[in-house]
């Protein structure tokens, strides 16, 4: 059965995360007033960064069990698609640092938090979160790019680690590309594979259309009346079978067929449907 492969520093893993950086990623996310989808992307993948960081560590030691990239993409005022990637030294033909690279390139704020006192009482107390991505938003969508971008990243690696488990490759966007149809590169990326199975491509669409949340469809028809969401829907991974298992086994709500996307999810929920992606890969060895 596909999707079983282990992963360890001589075959490691690889997550690739696609972020919409454009204007519309400004607007409140499903008339939420006050939730902007620029915020609560750029912090739902600090998270799930910082989750695969502490999944990595041995006491003192991190183990590189993953190769990870971030790609944002945005345009100019004048249309001119601008894809960068987030960690430093590295391109976008080669996006990707291996995790205790991902570890040395995060800021490290202090944030208020509020947390149980034990007591039965609330107290406020400061943490440190390692920052990597800071939310920013203007102009347009140049997905098809992106998509582009990342199926040359994920040929490349796929060629490199042929026995490793196959890529997994998250998009969060509103959905609303402006570059042309992303469906058939979307398609494309998802024909590159290792020989463990084909890469996963999984799709967050953060809409500003007043419906409710949809997580994990498994047909067309369990959308909302969004002009993008069956696009999005289309060009989303079908879970395998151990990924499926491993939702089950956080009690979400998927069943056969179910695909890798999630519209209009609140941030818990997207923290966790980025935490399926991440985790579905759990053999470390």
């Amino acid at each position: 059965m596909p999707y079983t492969a282990d992963i360890s520093r001589n075959n490691p893993g690889c997550f690739l995360f696609l972020l919409d950086q454009s204007a519309s990623m400004r607007e409140a996310l499903g008339g939420q007033p006050g939730l902007q989808k620029m915020d609560g992307a750029a912090d739902a993948i600090n998270r799930i960064l910082d989750a695969i960081s502490q999944r990595c560590s041995q006491g003192m030691d991190i183990r590189d069990y993953f190769h990870i990239g971030v790609i944002t993409y945005t345009t100019d005022s004048e249309g001119t698609p601008i894809l960068a990637t987030v960690f430093p030294e590295t391109s976008l033909q080669q996006p990707f640092l291996t995790v205790s690279q991902v570890v040395d390139a995060a800021d490290v704020e202090e944030r208020q938090v509020k947390e149980s006192d034990g007591a039965g009482g609330i107290v406020e107390v400061t943490r440190k979160f390692p920052v990597w991505l800071r939310p920013t938003a203007s102009y347009g969508t140049p997905m098809c790019g992106a998509l582009a971008a990342a199926a040359s990243a994920v040929g490349a690696w796929t060629e490199e680690h042929p026995d490793s488990y196959p890529p997994m490759v998250i998009n969060i966007s509103d959905g609303a590309a402006g570059d042309g149809d992303p469906e058939p590169i979307a398609q494309e990326l998802m024909a590159l594979a290792t020989n463990d199975g084909a890469t996963l491509l999984y799709n967050a669409h953060l809409s500003e259309v007043s419906a409710p949340p949809v997580q994990y469809p498994a047909a067309e028809s369990d959308l909302p009346p969004d002009d993008f969401a069956a696009s999005m829907f289309r060009m989303s991974s079908v879970f395998p079978d151990p990924v499926r298992d491993l939702a089950t086994s956080m009690e979400l709500p998927v069943v056969e067929g179910s695909r890798g996307y999630v519209y209009n999810a609140d941030m818990v929920a997207l923290v966790q449907f980025l935490d399926i992606g991440t985790r579905a890969a759990s053999d470390l060895h």
